[in-house]
């Protein structure tokens, strides 16, 4: 029987809820989530929880906010002037928008709040600061690590 290590490729069938109960992500059965183990896709503590897994096993877990999606850091709640942002932009509290940085990377944000001229853009991830309650169940093993001779 397969057995997962760091450094697999294994495609996971992922379900992570709020403690309330409420689902907030998961994969379908017929696109389930490709990883490598190890390669820092997924939080460390769930990269972890797939070593030594066998093929057909699920897990659950629950993981404070710091092993999930990081904390909640109200410095990347931001006002941004609405001239900066495209014509094409939807201006609407909940929408979804991306920034360039000076070095090229793009940031994507939910705006909260407008207010006048300024748009107040969480940065957040949205799930920063909440506990999860993870499934992972490993639905098949791609390709083993390579082995260095």
């Amino acid at each position: 029987m397969t057995i997962v290590k760091e450094g697999y490729k294994v495609n996971i069938l992922f379900e992570a809820k709020l403690k309330t109960g409420e689902i907030v992500l998961k994969t379908e059965e017929e696109k389930p989530l490709e990883v490598t183990v190890g390669e820092g896709i997924l939080p460390k503590s769930i990269e972890n929880a797939l070593i030594d897994m066998k093929l057909g096993e699920s897990k659950t877990m629950t993981l404070e906010s710091t092993e999930a999606f990081g904390p909640r850091i109200e410095n990347l709640v931001i006002d941004l002037p609405k001239d900066g942002f495209g014509s094409d932009a939807c201006l609407e509290v909940g929408s979804k928008v991306s920034i360039n940085s000076s070095e090229e990377k793009k940031f994507v944000g939910i705006i909260m709040e407008i207010k006048g001229e300024n748009i107040s853009v969480d940065f957040n991830h949205p799930l920063a600061g909440k506990s999860l309650v993870i499934t992972v169940t490993v639905v098949s093993v791609i390709m083993e690590q390579s082995k260095n001779i």
